[in-house]
């Protein structure tokens, strides 16, 4: 009996910890541009063979090996943001956590003599350079570092100097941030060398280039800095003396190269990967890889041949190295058609505290965030149901290549009766045909690329413009053939019969292309839903263009659910596109079943969002020339910040009395200006609030969303800068845009807590209640 009662009571006490029907945290998503995969990689035998010496779902990187050659000293991400962790090179115990602290570390460095930590910290807001004793056996907080370089620009990759009484590194400090030439939203930083000693006195510049300079690496004499530079369009290798005078390339080098390190031989080890042009690269297929370069026989080759990704190698006298890098992650069927194509979620979700609520975070592994569901561990996102442009080509789009095929003989019968009527007719009268013919197909071919792809514009208007190019090209191919026929003895009877035939054959093209334009590429999207738990995948419905809407103009940019979970609110359009392309705001509802547009113009609408009784919507539409936040209840719609500035982003509390945007209205003068934030309020008599600035940081802030109850925003920020040199970011994605802390502001007191501390790009931030 007493033993019942026990079972009843530990029952009883279980239940009550775990009440039925509890819901999970609150949840933040944010889409992450982050590699994968990434372990560190030890060697004992001089580089001859390498062994995974970390084996984490998380991110590994930036290791080094202590001067007494004990220990390993690595960046992971297994905490949710990049922190200090230490290993003993036997690997006989568990990393354990080097430093506490809830901000970045990265990019360590030890002293010579073993007693001294400097790495970078975004600890004070933005990257700087901190000190803290090194003590391999003791977790330090972060409270006791010592800010070195206590500047506002970004500080990285510090190097201790042989005899430890200097620090080399890199910063951003000395140069303007520019514009990036394709997009308007994205902002570029120059990096330069800088020394100091190791309290952070003496700073002395050493490099003034256009272009970034970075990761400085001392010589084993302390004489000379290696270090990469961009100053000849492609990251390659330079060297100077310590006093920066006597600055040359080390070696000529067909790609790029990154990273260099010291070998204890003297050879000097680097990172490249295959190079296109401007340095640039796809994660997804190319390859990294460590090289060594010989400064006595000048010779170049692999450092150690693996299918891995290379990065970043570091030696110790020993013979001991460690790099960090990866096999390449498999095609994951449940994130295809992104920028990733492995895992979806970056790592397991983390939790942290805002203002005492517990929060979960998770950082999805895509270009655009997947849409998470608030009734489920759900994400929904709409993929091409062609893996390619190819796979997008249909029949009808092969058979335009019967033009090209015909000009081309046209072209070899002119050339043969221009040879053999060459007593007769003047060559030079084929000779022009010759020449108007290929010009006559490559200016349709452009026209047609320019319109279709290019321009992005509706297909009613490009028929439009090939109607008046059919009628144009039948005039002339009826002018040439009125004058073959009144001119049949005379000896260019022939030259008119082939003009007749390639501006005949230039109409009949065009006429084509007006009827099947709409059919040349299948340009569906599959929306599909993942449970990020379990990865089942289930297919939602298939999105299919509208007629007269330009494929180009039919990318799925952003997609989120409405409050209640019942439906899926997408935007159709082309990134980056203008105020009059084509772009809708589309609904999908799941219990009807039923696809309808919730904006519909002929400019550019997008990014919808709704109130929780869904009788409110937002969007951006470009319908005034300019995009604008309309709000839409019923048939109503109505222009909320009609100015000739750029508004975008907007989002709707979940009682519709707020509405939070981005615009550009005091972002500066020139055509690529940066955004703030601004909040509209609902008041008396359903009149909207006049704008309120809320943010007034030089940078880029935008992707607003609201919590649950309305009191908070979350959104992406620029206001602490990059937290690593640019050139060691950008090649592992595309990402052109260097900001992306998530950050929260409370509305009614302005108070602003950050959430992210990383060195990638992280944006688009969602807040959902818990389900």
């Amino acid at each position: 009996m007493n033993t019942i009662r026990l079972v009843f009571l530990l029952t009883i006490l279980v239940s009550s910890s775990f009440p039925v029907g509890a819901q999970s945290p609150e949840r933040i998503f944010y889409h992450s541009f982050r590699p994968e995969g990434w372990n560190i990689y030890l060697s004992r035998d001089e580089g001859q063979t390498f062994s995974a010496f970390t084996r984490h779902p998380a991110l590994d990187y930036d290791a080094v090996i202590s001067p007494d050659g004990q220990w390993v000293v690595f960046t992971s991400e297994r905490d949710g943001h990049p922190s200090l962790y230490i290993k003993d090179i036997e690997g006989k115990a568990l990393a354990r956590r080097l430093i506490r602290s809830e901000s970045m570390q990265d990019q360590v460095a030890i002293s010579p003599d073993g007693q001294w930590l400097v790495f970078v910290s975004t600890h004070q807001g933005n990257a700087d350079i901190y000190r803290l004793p090194f003590r391999p056996d003791t977790t330090l907080s972060i409270r006791q570092a010592e800010n070195l370089t206590r500047h506002p620009g970004g500080d990285f990759r510090p190097a201790f100097s042989p005899n430890g009484a200097r620090i080399a590194f890199s910063s951003d400090r000395s140069h303007g941030i520019s514009s990036h030439p394709v997009f308007p939203f994205a902002r570029l930083r120059t990096g330069d060398i800088f020394v100091m000693d190791t309290l952070g006195n003496h700073l002395a510049r050493l490099t003034d280039s256009e272009r970034w300079d970075g990761s400085p690496r001392w010589s084993a004499n302390g004489e000379k800095i290696i270090f990469y530079s961009e100053r000849s369009g492609m990251a390659s290798l330079f060297e100077m003396r310590e006093d920066g005078t006597e600055q040359s390339r080390l070696f000529p080098f067909e790609n790029s190269a990154v990273s260099p390190s010291i070998l204890p031989n003297g050879d000097i080890a680097f990172t490249s990967w295959d190079s296109n042009s401007g340095g640039e690269m796809d994660y997804n297929s190319k390859h990294f890889t460590l090289m060594r370069y010989s400064p006595t026989s000048h010779r170049i080759d692999t450092l150690y041949h693996a299918e891995l990704d290379m990065f970043s190698i570091r030696s110790h006298p020993k013979g001991h190295m460690v790099f960090h890098g990866g096999v390449k992650p498999p095609v994951r069927d449940y994130n295809r058609d992104t920028f990733f194509t492995g895992e979806l979620l970056t790592a397991p979700p983390y939790s942290t505290t805002l203002k005492g609520e517990n929060l979960e975070f998770y950082g999805i592994r895509r270009d655009a965030i997947a849409a998470p569901d608030p009734l489920g561990p759900h994400l929904a996102y709409g993929v091409l149901k062609a893996k390619s442009i190819p796979d997008a080509i249909t029949v009808w789009t092969y058979l335009l290549w019967l033009f090209p095929a015909f000009v081309l003989g046209l072209f070899l019968m002119g050339l043969v009766r221009g040879i053999k009527d060459r007593k007769i007719v003047p060559f030079w009268r084929y000779g022009m045909f010759l020449v108007l013919a290929p010009a006559v197909g490559a200016i349709l071919w452009g026209v047609f690329i320019f319109l279709f792809v290019n321009q992005g514009l509706p297909i009613i208007t490009i028929r439009i413009i090939f109607a008046l190019v059919f009628l144009v090209c039948t005039l002339i191919a009826v002018r040439f053939h009125l004058q073959r026929k009144k001119r049949k003895r005379e000896s260019n009877v022939y030259l008119n019969k082939l003009y007749t035939f390639l501006f005949g054959g230039a109409a009949v093209i065009t006429v084509y292309v007006v009827i099947f334009l709409n059919s040349f590429l299948d340009f569906r999207i599959d929306f599909l839903k993942v449970n990020y738990q379990t990865k089942e995948l289930t297919h939602l419905f298939t999105f299919h263009k509208e007629p007269h809407v330009n494929p180009v103009n039919t990318q799925i940019i952003e997609s989120k659910f409405s409050p209640d979970g019942q439906r899926l609110i997408f935007t159709s359009t082309n990134f980056g596109s203008n105020a009059k392309r084509q772009g809708d705001v589309w609904a999908y509802n799941f219990t009807a079943e039923q696809l309808t547009k919730l904006s519909n113009s002929n400019y550019n609408d997008g990014f919808g969002a709704l109130s929780a009784d869904g009788q409110k919507s937002v969007f951006r539409s470009g319908r005034t020339g300019s995009f604008d936040i309309y709000l839409q209840e019923g048939e109503a719609i109505t222009n909320l910040t009609e100015d000739p500035h750029r508004d975008n982003f907007p989002a709707i509390s979940a009682r519709g009395d707020k509405i939070v945007y981005a615009s550009d209205k005091e972002g500066g003068g020139s055509e690529r200006k940066t955004m703030d934030l601004y909040l509209l309020e609902l008041e008396e008599e359903d009149r909207w609030s006049e704008p309120r600035q809320l943010t007034s940081v030089k940078g880029q802030e935008a992707h607003p969303s609201f919590s649950p109850d309305g009191e908070w925003i979350i959104y992406a920020t620029e206001m602490f800068g990059i937290s690593d040199e640019q050139p060691l970011i950008q090649p592992y994605v595309f990402a052109p845009q260097m900001y992306g802390e998530v950050v929260a502001m409370h509305l009614r007191s302005g108070e602003t807590i950050r959430l992210t501390h990383n060195k990638w790009e992280d944006g688009a931030p969602l807040w959902l209640e818990g389900y």
